[in-house]
């Protein structure tokens, strides 16, 4: 991308537009990049190309990496809606520390504590409450600046498109941005915050996006400059009715006692006046806006923490509380009670819109981002391979490469220092980078779990390929279950604490030529049956069930062949990770397999959670349907089950089965096995009908690795399938068949 420098104030106001429209034809977009500048000519039709290089170096003077040089943004006046915003670009280092400040971090009992606690313990000192809203404490009094020169908020925004631009002044010359970054100046200018020793640091501006170079050093910075400011200003866009509604909403949902909110969703429903109905519209829309989709802002809104605010135009709320009222609406019966509302507010409006929430936004920052923000300042280990990916498939970027680079600052530091940030390397060279570094880091095989061949990006089938559309959330067995009793918050839990399907196995490994891992282990078994396949999240191809012939039981009999069925459908473990009892799985085998059977017996019993589920309740009456006719032994699938809940049924069991299994047949297709097991292998929701799990895959033990992986072979190597569940092999039982010398052990190289 090339920078024009332009002329001054008046001299960009004076040119004529034709000028001024060449000039834009003149800029070409680059695609990999997220923001774009172009600069306006000088009224000159003939400009010397040393003056513009001149001025451009003027303005993006080398930055000092051993002092840390960052740039950074005044905002120089409050503009009319004729005028433009003026800008002032300065170089500062976030070396030059007053020595007030330099003592607090010295203190005994700052020094330890992560670096977001150390600005708010800070803050503390200068009369701002931790506990308090971020938008009362997100501009610091001048007494609290950390800097010789001040101190600084970063912006964190959507770009928006590169062709819908409006201009501003930055030093004196005539720049153009995105609407969005304009709109969010323009508000924040007005506001008067950021006019003198307050700054702002702004991505797009701040870094010179034409140095390749410094582009790339800048963005491994992220973590410092969102982690280090003083506040992250979170910019939504302009402001709406919609929108100060939503706002008020989760400040009146975040002070209520818990005794209110048990209440909460019946009051509404009995009385769901004008106001509450257009506040639940309001946050449905404020939870489109195309900020929730832009990869970059999980890591700037998580790094900022209690001290992000949001802002839609004027108003703003805190994250904390943004947070704290959003989680309200997960509470037992209000997240069915939302959707009412919503409904409701629909068909008052005579609206056309689709009367659904917009979920996927709502649990990227329940899930994801309140909790990991949560335990950034508590200085809890980086988020797993797997959670990264959850986070990365929950929002589109424009280059591929930035599904890693976006999330760099939030990756565990040794590993986001070890990678090159680089935009001239290819996406399966980045992809399997991540994974090679993962897997050296934490000395095991884990991330190969996140491995498959059906990726389009031509990355190792070992290898995560960041942008497979086939990745659900809340798949995995450490995901919170889907219930009344969902938990909001805490580390996810290490490999050790679920499964250790190769025991306490020391991994062997070691990477050969680019694109081959080599592993030691050993064949278990293969695959000879498969259930249904899905068929996006909605339904189950019945027809793609491939029948075991002259299946055996390895469990036993009936009986305890039901105990493996319903103890594989739980994937062995329930709410919290717990290991599933006897008695779930007499609830798993009596789930009736419709709601029309169901919902009766629930009513029946007051049993008000499950109640509320007949708009959910499909999951579990679709893939009943699709794999009732799967021979297990001599039986179909459905013979196992009894629709008739028993009388001393416990409401809670029957809470934890149904969730579980929520979870369970997400990404998952049940398998027998040539030996006689029941289990999962993947799913490939989305895909074609080669791309799938095929009889004859095979099941293999890998040392280091805490689950099986199904795995094909291709000629003298083999591909990763994806990972397994075998039920009664997921806690180191297959050592016994290695000691016995029923399985040898092998190397396999995988592709």
């Amino acid at each position: 991308m090339q920078i024009c420098a332009g002329g001054c104030l008046a001299q960009a106001s004076a040119q004529p537009q034709a000028t001024r429209s060449i000039a834009r034809l003149a800029w070409i977009p680059r695609k990999q990049l997220p923001s774009v500048r172009l600069s306006r000519l000088n009224s000159c039709p003939y400009i010397n190309a040393q003056a513009k290089m001149a001025s451009a170096l003027a303005l993006y003077s080398p930055l000092d990496s051993g002092r840390d040089d960052i740039r950074l943004l005044t905002l120089s006046n409050a503009p009319t809606p004729s005028e433009l915003v003026h800008c002032w670009l300065e170089k500062v280092s976030l070396q030059d520390v007053r020595d007030e400040y330099a003592a607090h971090l010295a203190s005994a009992n700052v020094v330890d504590k992560v670096q977001r606690k150390k600005i708010l313990l800070w803050g503390s000192r200068h009369g701002m409450q931790e506990d308090s809203d971020g938008a009362e404490r997100w501009v610091p009094p001048e007494a609290a600046h950390r800097f010789s020169w001040g101190d600084f908020a970063a912006l964190s925004y959507v770009w928006g498109s590169p062709r819908d631009r409006r201009d501003i002044v930055l030093n004196g010359e005539v720049t153009s941005v995105t609407r969005n970054l304009e709109s969010a100046l323009r508000e924040l200018a007005q506001q008067g915050h950021f006019r003198q020793r307050y700054k702002l640091w702004v991505d797009a501006v701040c870094i010179n996006q034409s140095d390749a170079s410094e582009r790339g050093s800048q963005v491994s910075k992220m973590r410092e400059v969102y982690n280090g400011s003083w506040s992250v200003v979170a910019w939504l866009g302009e402001g709406d009715e919609d929108a100060d509604l939503a706002f008020d909403l989760l400040r009146h949902f975040s002070t209520m006692a818990p005794e209110q909110q048990k209440e909460l969703a019946s009051h509404l429903l009995r009385s769901p006046t004008l106001r509450w109905t257009k506040a639940f519209y309001g946050l449905n829309e404020l939870m489109k806006r195309p900020y929730w989709f832009r990869l970059w802002i999980a890591q700037e809104v998580i790094l900022g923490g209690s001290a992000a605010v949001l802002r839609c135009g004027s108003k703003l709320v805190g994250w904390p509380t943004f947070c704290a009222g959003l989680d309200v609406l997960f509470r037992r019966d209000m997240y069915i009670a939302k959707d009412k509302l919503l409904q409701i507010e629909v068909r008052r409006r005579h609206s056309r819109k689709d009367p659904v929430w917009h979920t996927l936004s709502l649990h990227l920052v329940h899930k994801d981002l309140w909790a990991l923000s949560r335990q950034n300042e508590k200085g809890n280990r980086s988020p797993g391979l797997r959670r990264l990916l959850d986070i990365a498939c929950s929002s589109d970027c424009r280059d591929k490469r930035d599904k890693i680079f976006a999330l760099l600052g939030m990756m565990e530091p040794q590993i986001a220092r070890a990678l090159v940030h680089d935009y001239s390397m290819k996406t399966p060279q980045i992809f399997e980078s991540v994974t090679r570094l993962f897997i050296t880091h934490f000395n095991n095989l884990e991330p190969l779990r996140e491995g498959n061949p059906w990726g389009k990006t031509g990355t190792p089938s070992w290898a995560a390929d960041w942008t497979w559309d086939g990745r659900f959330r809340y798949s995995r067995v450490d995901s919170p279950v889907w219930g009344a009793w969902q938990k909001t918050d805490g580390p996810e839990p290490g490999r050790e604490h679920v499964y250790s399907a190769a025991g306490n196995q020391a991994p062997h490994f070691r990477f050969m030529e680019v694109g081959l891992l080599e592993c030691s282990g050993f064949v278990l078994d293969s695959v000879a049956g498969l259930g249904a396949r899905a068929n996006g999240y909605f339904d189950w191809h019945k027809r793609s069930i491939r029948q075991a012939r002259g299946w055996k039981s390895a469990y036993g009999g009936n009986v305890e062949t039901a105990t493996a069925i319903a103890q594989t459908l739980l994937l062995g473990h329930v709410s919290g990770s717990l290991p599933a009892e006897y008695r779930h799985s007499v609830a798993m085998l009596h789930l009736p397999c419709t709601f029309d059977i169901a919902g009766p017996q629930f009513a029946q019993r007051g049993w008000a959670w499950l109640s509320s589920q007949e708009g959910y309740y499909f999951r579990w009456e679709c893939w009943r349907a699709a794999n009732d006719t799967l021979k297990v032994g001599g039986l179909p699938l459905h013979a196992y089950f009894d629709d008739n809940i028993p009388s001393r049924a416990d409401e809670a069991d029957y809470n934890h089965v149904y969730g579980a299994f929520d979870r369970t047949c997400k990404e998952r297709r049940l398998m027998l096995t040539e030996r006689g097991f029941i289990g999962w292998a993947p799913d490939n929701m989305y895909g074609k009908y080669q791309d799938q799990t095929r009889i004859g895959d095979v099941i293999c033990i890998l040392h280091g690795l805490s689950v099986p992986l199904l795995v094909r072979p291709l000629r003298d190597r083999w591909q990763v399938v994806g990972e397994a569940y075998v039920q009664g092999f997921m806690n180191g039982e297959a050592l016994a068949l290695l000691e016995s010398g029923d399985c040898m052990e092998r190397t396999f190289v995988f592709c």
